[in-house]
């Protein structure tokens, strides 16, 4: 049975997005092996079928010292496990899995899958520039060694100039993947007023601070509009939202903030829509594929992954990123039109039953593994 090593950054992180890409190695005849840090979810990734070989060294230190222990750790995995296959799960996995599968010889074939590109490659300055050349120059490194490259979106492959450079190791799945069964369709609660709800994590480069501020602009017009903030605050830390700000945002009126809520149905049966001004970033989020599915419309910006996955008038409103007034205007075509909202749902549902569904992306992972394991991959 073909081996198939799938090398993430934590346990808790695998077991939240990627216990489908177990199941579809199963049903492929292969032999899935996770490798992450472990913090107490390794119970349910081997649930899942797969079995889980912890990384002893941390996954978020900086240190040279520490990330070369990691290194050597993950290099003793590949030898002792010597996978006919290596799929590595974001970017610190595929930088380290690439230097360790060298450093143990390990010539199996691997794929690099990547869930957005951060936000400083997404930043619009000369910064951003500088770090989106590094990027294609290393990751049209490791396609010409025969590395196969996965996003979640066309945009991000596009953003890097990669469908240029090496158009034949690039590929497009739809995202992580949504079960509509599990986030089906939801009625829509009374309306006016109409409810938002912002239910990504608490991070600047999210865009909470620009949905607070179009919601207030929107009730200062006299719109009745609500905005509801799902999520924990994050431990101190520049890319986060400081609790104190939620705090501040949760005392105006018509905003709310809320701490992290196990179960997603009911929150969409509480709200409209999602908002979601992204800065870029982050691919293709779930957030998206989620609200979709249970028929909710989206507000979101034009950044790679968020503004190709929404249809503009379609499935929600993609306006300009950290454009409040824009904002503004999108809460208010929704605010004004119940009826555009219901359809705009129905079409979002359309579309993830069409190949963002769960099963689509376990197809599609299915297909890409078993050329790669045949021998079939792109030149």
């Amino acid at each position: 049975m073909p081996r198939l090593l799938l090398v993430g950054s934590e346990d808790w992180l695998f077991a939240l997005r990627h216990l489908p890409a177990v199941r579809a190695a199963l049903e492929l005849g292969l032999d899935p092996v996770v490798v992450a840090r472990e913090s107490g979810h390794r119970r349910l990734i081997e649930a899942a079928g797969a079995r889980f070989v912890a990384l002893p060294a941390p996954t978020r230190s900086r240190s040279p010292q520490l990330l070369w222990r990691q290194v050597t750790a993950l290099r003793q995995i590949l030898t002792e496990e010597s996978p006919d296959l290596l799929h590595c799960l974001g970017l610190r996995a595929v930088l380290l899995g690439r230097v360790a599968a060298m450093l143990a010889g390990n010539s199996a074939p691997c794929i690099c899958a990547f869930n957005g590109l951060g936000p400083f490659c997404a930043r619009p300055d000369a910064a951003g520039a500088l770090l989106r050349a590094l990027a294609r120059t290393v990751l049209a490194a490791m396609a010409s060694r025969g590395a196969l490259l996965l996003f979640d979106n066309p945009d991000d492959p596009a953003l890097l100039g990669l469908t240029e450079a090496v158009p034949d190791r690039v590929r497009v799945i739809g995202g992580l993947g949504v079960d509509p069964v599990l986030h089906g369709p939801e009625p829509m609660p009374w309306a006016p007023p109409l409810k938002l709800v912002f239910g990504s994590p608490l991070l600047w480069a999210n865009g909470p601070d620009l949905a607070v501020a179009a919601v207030r602009m929107a009730r200062a017009k006299g719109l009745d509009v609500t905005l509801s903030l799902i999520g924990a605050a994050f431990p101190p830390s520049p890319r986060a939202v400081p609790a104190e700000t939620l705090s501040g945002w949760s005392a105006q009126p018509g905003i709310s903030w809320y701490g992290p809520t196990p179960d997603i149905g009911p929150i969409w049966r509480q709200h409209h829509a999602l908002i979601l001004p992204s800065r870029g970033g982050d691919g293709l989020p779930a957030i998206l594929s989620q609200a979709a599915a249970a028929c909710r419309p989206v507000i979101t910006t034009d950044v790679a992954g968020c503004g190709s996955f929404v249809r503009d008038g379609i499935d929600g409103c993609v306006v300009p990123s950290g454009d409040v007034e824009a904002l503004t205007e999108a809460i208010a075509l929704m605010a004004r039109a119940p009826g555009l909202v219901e359809r705009m749902g129905r079409a979002g549902r359309d579309k993830v039953l069409a190949g963002y569904a769960e099963r689509d992306v376990m197809e599609a992972l299915k297909a890409i593994w078993g050329k790669q394991v045949s021998g079939q991959g792109a030149p």
